[in-house]
């Protein structure tokens, strides 16, 4: 006659598996919570004049690009000489505007520079006060009631060995 007696081996499947479903429930839902109570501002504060300013830049840069002739921004590092000159006709008669030399790795070397072109229209900037390395040139300018837009990536390179 058998032994009633005799237990069954202890086995650890079913209780590994309702653990692993309590912690994976538990981190879902940790998760969750935490996603839910973090700020996301996808908006500002004043997102229709931001709206209204990007809308202005993108007519001015539209409006630049009807020019037909493109605003050719130039470095010459022979001379080191940043060389602007804005398109013949009506946007290039007694422009007003600013010629903003931004350096995208450190903000404290940006510059502005007024626009005053010469009667070709060009205007050349000295660029051996600047550091080497990349440079974002954006001019900005009013003419005949219009506004206008260009910008350029430049690399500027250091002073030439004589």
């Amino acid at each position: 006659m058998p032994d009633s007696t005799v237990r069954p081996a202890f086995n650890p499947w079913p209780y590994a598996l309702i653990a692993f479903f309590a912690v994976f429930i538990s981190c879902v839902v940790g998760f969750g919570i935490f996603a839910v109570r973090q700020k996301v501002d996808l908006v500002g504060a004043d997102y229709y004049e931001q709206e209204v300013r990007f809308q202005k830049q993108i007519d001015r840069a539209a409006r630049t690009k009807a020019l037909g002739q493109p605003v050719a921004i130039t470095y010459e590092h022979a001379t080191n000489q940043i060389t602007v000159t804005l398109p013949a006709g009506p946007a290039a008669q007694n422009p007003l505007g600013q010629i903003r030399l931004y350096r995208p790795s450190d903000a404290a070397l940006d510059r502005e520079i007024a626009l005053a072109t010469d009667a070709q229209g060009r205007q050349c900037i000295d660029a051996s006060v600047l550091k080497e390395g990349r440079w974002k040139v954006r001019v900005n300018w009013t003419a005949a009631g219009a506004e206008y837009f260009a910008e350029q990536t430049l690399l500027v390179a250091g002073p030439v060995a004589r």
